[in-house]
């Protein structure tokens, strides 16, 4: 099956994003990667990408809910707002959401 997006998981775009902000963001910038993933989301709305051809983002959600059970994040809170509002800048929001996305994964 080939895909419209070179990145099959939303783990492993994550990662490429990770290791070249500033190509994919132009800065290190939690703001710009949530408004990366924001867009995504909106196109694949906008061009009915079937299902088949995204990337998945179910990791995403489970990273949420499980931001809410283990840092006492309220529900309605989503995790761009729980680490950005943690933080002191985008470059160290971005730096704890990977910090955070590291300790999720394991």
């Amino acid at each position: 099956m080939s895909t419209l997006f070179k990145y099959s998981t939303f783990e492993s775009f994550l990662e490429i994003v990770r290791s070249r902000p500033g190509l994919y963001l132009g800065r290190k910038s939690l703001s710009a990667l949530w408004s990366l993933l924001l867009g995504y989301e909106m196109a694949v709305i906008e061009h009915n990408i079937p299902e088949s051809e995204q990337f998945n983002r179910k990791l995403e959600k489970d990273f949420n809910n499980w931001l809410c059970k283990n840092y006492s994040m309220g529900n309605s809170i989503c995790w761009y707002i729980f680490v950005i509002t943690e933080t002191k800048s985008e470059a160290e929001a971005f730096d704890r959401f990977f910090e955070l996305w590291d300790e999720f994964r394991k």
